[in-house]
């Protein structure tokens, strides 16, 4: 699958304001999104917008300079993503493969969360989809980071599963370099319940006092959260398949836990962040046994961006077949 960019029809401004404006097109037979540009030049020479994204077919334009004249142009995509299209060469070129089913769900991931303005924060996301080590290592957003895993794994449709003893994918994120610690994200989607070890979605590779851990532990019927300081108790779980994440933007930090309810709570400014991140071991303190099929670390996610991510990854995996 290529992306095949074409030119939808644009049709006369709404909305026009001393400072803003309304673009408007027709509607491309196909379209997954479109890409406006706006400009001074007739001849786009420069730009104001150049290749904004949005999939409807109205934008409006705001922070312009009263009494100037304005140009727009607007292209239709009809084909994949091209963020989409270079992880699904990345997948191809390590030697894994992606059926179809997996190529237009995660098309569709790429694309919902641009439109909610979510890609832009993310350092990794991990679809976990492929069923093989060289698939489900890499990082959808970017060629950066590519998984390891260690042995003990097992892939399959459904996601990977880990075997809870010694095994882990270690991501290559440096938290030291890629985030603060007032502006960081992490979670993943497990499918499978743990009731004897505590579960764990991020860690760091030695034991480090604070923790920046994300980890759901429901043995005892609590869950807690770290991300560079204390334990914050987020209340009584006893099942925890779903879509699991923590932000944390300046001292707060969010809970989503069961896939929507919103759990929020005032963190701690100080704290350590990890040199390097794991996927399923918290810190040479405990493994993962769970089947778990998406991981993803970024900056800070607003509560309601989280909220539009949860939506979309539930929408991927139900796609899928494998949502819980």
């Amino acid at each position: 699958m290529k992306t095949v960019p074409v030119a939808p029809v644009a049709t006369a401004a709404t909305g026009v304001g001393e400072t803003s404006f309304t673009a408007n097109w027709d509607a491309f037979t196909g379209a997954t999104y479109y890409l406006l540009d706006v400009s001074t030049s007739p001849s786009f020479s420069s730009f104001v917008l150049q290749d904004e994204f949005t999939t409807s077919t109205s934008y409006v334009v705001i922070g312009l300079t009263a009494s100037t004249t304005y140009y727009y142009r607007v292209r239709a995509n009809v084909g994949v993503d091209p963020d989409a299209q270079a992880f699904f060469d990345r997948v191809t070129t390590a030697g894994g493969t992606l059926s179809a089913t997996e190529q237009t769900a995660t098309n569709q991931l790429v694309l919902d969360m641009k439109a909610a303005g979510i890609w832009t924060k993310m350092k990794a996301i991990y679809p976990m989809v492929g069923a093989s080590a060289a698939a489900c290592a890499q990082n959808l957003k970017s060629s950066s980071f590519t998984g390891t895993f260690t042995s003990g794994w097992t892939f399959a449709s459904t996601g990977v599963t880990p075997n809870g003893t010694n095994a882990y994918m270690d991501t290559g994120v440096n938290l030291n370099t890629m985030n603060s610690i007032s502006d960081m994200s992490y979670g993943y989607y497990c499918r499978t319940n743990n009731t004897s070890n505590g579960s764990f979605g991020w860690g760091a590779p030695t034991s480090l006092s604070p923790f920046n851990e994300f980890w759901i532990r429901y043995t005892d019927g609590q869950k807690y959260g770290y991300i560079s300081d204390a334990a914050n108790d987020g209340g009584a779980v006893s099942d925890c398949r779903g879509f699991n994440a923590m932000s944390r933007t300046g001292l707060t930090t969010k809970f989503i836990q069961l896939k929507s309810t919103i759990v929020t709570y005032t963190s701690l400014a100080t704290g350590t962040l990890a040199s390097r991140n794991f996927i399923f071991a918290r810190g040479g303190q405990g493994y993962e046994n769970r089947e778990n099929a998406l991981g993803f670390i970024g900056n800070g996610i607003t509560s309601t961006q989280m909220s539009n991510f949860n939506t979309s990854v539930e929408a991927f995996q139900t796609t899928l077949s494998r949502n819980v």
